[in-house]
């Protein structure tokens, strides 16, 4: 086999931790090139790095392959060039395991290689059924409320302000007890054990810093009022959430082993 060229790191990465060297990103086959008109050498399987995620089934579909001329992450011409075996996307490779080391997706076009854990603080969630009622545009169903609650804190090395306090918050979403709306609330309790429903940081509602705030998936907060008052009816809303959810990592290949728990 031939020698395989050291790479120096660019600055940007330079005070990143080492990784081990290994062809295998949390147990992902990945594909490294030599030279280019080479032919691809694949690389088998490997345990696990130190400090790497295990492997979760992509989010999104395979994107057309196209020879890249530099690494995308240090800018500079390739050094291994190594091809991510979903997406095709390319990267040097000691790049491309301190990217997955930390959040495992491609850069590029954001598939999800591996289980995404989330900055979310300590907090409760409460799944229940509503005796009554129903939400414009689903009037033959039932209501479900999902509720979270966060109690101050401190934040972690994980937040924007480590050691600062936070500020707690409780927030309630309202779901049509339906086929769809059961899915999307059992997504939601997989993205909440996985801390990726909420963060701490700056609110964009308020401006408020140093609080628990949304982390990008939405919820309808009110009965009805339609988007603009974060209610119903708004006929696009489970699909766009779904989605919305899928870009954190979590699918319906999440849910089949994993139960839900409503209150009656």
């Amino acid at each position: 086999m031939a020698e395989v060229a050291t790479m120096q790191r660019p600055d940007h990465l330079a005070n990143l931790p080492n990784v081990a060297n290994s062809n295998n990103l949390g147990g992902i086959r990945l594909q490294t090139h030599g030279q280019r008109g080479e032919e691809p050498m694949e690389i088998e399987d490997n345990p696990c790095p130190s400090g790497a995620m295990g492997i979760l089934v992509g989010t999104q579909g395979s994107a057309p392959h196209r020879e890249e001329e530099n690494c995308s992450i240090c800018l500079d011409n390739f050094t291994n060039k190594t091809a991510l075996p979903k997406c095709s996307h390319e990267f040097c490779k000691e790049c491309i395991e301190q990217q997955f080391k930390y959040k495992p997706s491609c850069p590029i076009c954001g598939t999800v290689y591996g289980k995404i854990i989330g900055t979310q603080p300590p907090g409760h969630i409460n799944i229940q059924r509503l005796s009554n009622g129903n939400l414009p545009g689903y009037e033959q169903f039932g209501i479900i409320s999902v509720s979270y609650s966060f109690p101050n804190g401190v934040q972690g090395p994980e937040h924007p302000h480590p050691g600062t306090r936070f500020s707690g918050t409780s927030r309630t979403g309202y779901f049509p007890d339906c086929p769809e709306g059961v899915k999307v609330v059992r997504l939601l309790k997989v993205a909440f054990d996985r801390r990726l429903v909420f963060t701490v940081g700056r609110s964009r509602t308020t401006g408020a810093d140093n609080v628990v705030t949304w982390n990008d998936i939405h919820h309808k907060t009110a009965f009805n009022g339609g988007p603009q008052n974060f209610g119903y009816p708004d006929p696009t809303y489970l699909g766009r959430v779904t989605e919305e959810i899928a870009a954190k990592g979590v699918t319906e290949a999440d849910l089949d082993h994993t139960t839900l728990n409503i209150i009656h």
